[in-house]
Order: C-alpha cells, then structure tokens, then sequence
C-alpha cells in the first residue's frame, strides 16, 4: 500500500510510469533537492508524517523512502489500515 503511494507521488518529478516504480528506483541520481523536497512534502501530506530534514539524504531509492515511512507509522502505532482512514479524514487528498 505504501510503495503504490509513494510511486503515484514519485511519478511526476521522476518522469516515470507508476507501475515502472519499484524499491530498487533509483532517486539521488534523477532528482535534485527541489524536486526531492516536493516529493517529501507530498510524502508528509499523504501519510501525515513528520520527515526530519536529516534523514532526507538517505532515501537513495524508493524502497529507502517507503521503509522510512513504514517505520515512522510503526513507532507511532498507527497501522496501516488505520493511517489510510486517518487520511481520508483529512483534507488531503
């Protein structure tokens, strides 16, 4: 759930086919740092994250981003199924 999310917010600026996104895409080596900094705000919209500005450098591909965001929903306690409930409420869409 959260790979096919992330890919709908990677599509974009990486040029790219949602469905050709994978874990192994890569994301240092296409983007720059304002590209990289929508895609984190985007990330913070959608999932309702917090992504400290330190941890940015080390989303080298999309599964480093996709696991970041995993662990943040895991050390707040909020499952999946319930953060996308939480999102729908939320007036980002």
């Amino acid at each position: 759930m959260i790979q096919s999310k992330l890919a709908a917010i990677l599509a974009e600026p990486l040029e790219m086919d949602e469905s050709d996104i994978t874990p192994e895409t890569e994301l240092l080596s296409v983007l720059d740092s304002l590209q990289m900094a929508k895609v984190v705000i985007e990330c913070e919209k959608k999932f309702r994250i917090t992504i400290f500005d330190e941890d940015v450098h080390a989303f080298k591909t999309a599964g480093d981003v996709a696991r970041y965001i995993e662990g943040l929903l895991d050390e707040a306690g909020i499952g999946q199924e319930r953060a996308e409930r939480e999102r729908d409420g939320w007036y980002y869409s």
